[in-house]
């Protein structure tokens, strides 16, 4: 490990070993992987790879001149793997020896033409290769293993796809399906906010362990839950966008533009939320949904574009300050 480390010790490494691009030290994945390292060393090497070029490749006898203990790579350029190169080289530096040693690589030292074809297909991997989303691994959560496995009826779940009831029937989107379940989320509107923008869906789904997720995607969830919410979140935004343009893009009615999930959040408060996912719920749910949602939902908008005017009566920043969380849990307190 400290022989690789010493190939990426030095600032000019990606030059001496004509890589690609210099060390990413402060990109997400890059400080994941460090993480990675110091935290569970025995995983560094699951997956990936170092994929060394090199001129000649020798093996250098032992004392005994019976085994080869050590490798000698003359010329040797770094054709993939300088991010975990120089994470390494650094962790030298700050881990324990004995914790730096739990770490497997996996390294390979290509000569010749097998140089040439790893060179060619490593400068257009990024060609061939789906990375993997948030949304993607959704399929591991139990939670949502067992909701795809739930009886549908008509349709089916799954969180790349969303729900589908038929080929030419409903269909919610798992954009859909997590932010219409964060509008029945409380106390406040924390996770509607969160849910509201695609960088907070990136981060809801990619941490299963944390409680806002776990408030969502829970062991209780039913279809007819998922289809309830859904339904409710839909009326309320058409109810939303039924507004003339006029109210939706004038003073603090860009509130309804740059922030409609506030205003969902506050007009679904008057639905039982701890019967959402109960099949045995004597509740009316159609018929609320149906007939009730679009008149919380325009109470709603007009009773927080009032508070948003009076709270900030000269405000002409709408879109920035209408999606801050601040603005939203003043407007509902």
């Amino acid at each position: 490990m400290t022989e690789l480390a010493a190939l990426a010790a030095g600032t000019d490494a990606a030059q001496s070993l004509q890589a690609h691009r210099g060390f990413l030290y402060d990109s997400d994945r890059t400080v994941a992987l460090a993480r990675l390292l110091e935290e569970s060393p025995e995983d560094f090497g699951a997956v990936g790879a170092i994929v060394l070029g090199a001129d000649e490749v020798h093996l250098v006898p032992g004392p005994s001149g019976r085994f080869a203990e050590h490798l000698r790579a003359d010329g040797l350029e770094c054709i993939d793997g300088l991010q975990r190169l120089r994470v390494i080289a650094e962790a030298c530096a700050v881990m324990d020896p004995s914790k730096l040693a739990e770490a497997i690589v996996k390294l390979e030292i290509l000569v010749g033409t097998e140089r040439e074809r790893a060179r060619r297909l490593h400068d257009t991997a990024d060609r061939f290769v789906n990375l993997r989303t948030a949304q993607d691994r959704l399929v591991r959560c139990p939670n949502i293993t067992r909701l795809m496995n739930a009886n549908w009826e008509r349709g089916s779940f799954d969180p790349r796809r969303g729900m589908t009831s038929s080929p030419h029937g409903l269909s919610y989107s798992m954009v859909e399906v997590t932010r219409a379940l964060a509008c029945f989320s409380g106390p406040g509107p924390r996770l509607a906010h969160e849910a509201s923008t695609a960088e907070g869906l990136e981060t809801l789904w990619s941490d299963q362990a944390s409680a806002s997720y776990r408030v969502l995607f829970h062991p209780y969830m039913e279809p007819v839950g998922i289809v309830r919410a859904v339904e409710a979140w839909r009326e309320a935004h058409k109810a939303l966008e039924s507004l003339p343009l006029s109210r939706r893009s004038c003073g603090h009615g860009h509130l309804i533009k740059y922030a409609p999930e506030i205003i969902c959040w506050e007009a679904l408060r008057f639905l039982p939320h701890g019967e959402l996912h109960s099949p045995a719920s004597i509740y009316r749910w159609d018929e609320a949904i149906s007939t009730s949602v679009r008149g919380a939902t325009l109470a709603a908008a007009d009773r927080l574009i009032a508070c948003y005017e009076s709270l900030f009566p000269k405000s002409h920043h709408y879109v920035t300050k209408a999606p801050q969380l601040s603005l939203w849990e003043c407007l509902v307190d």
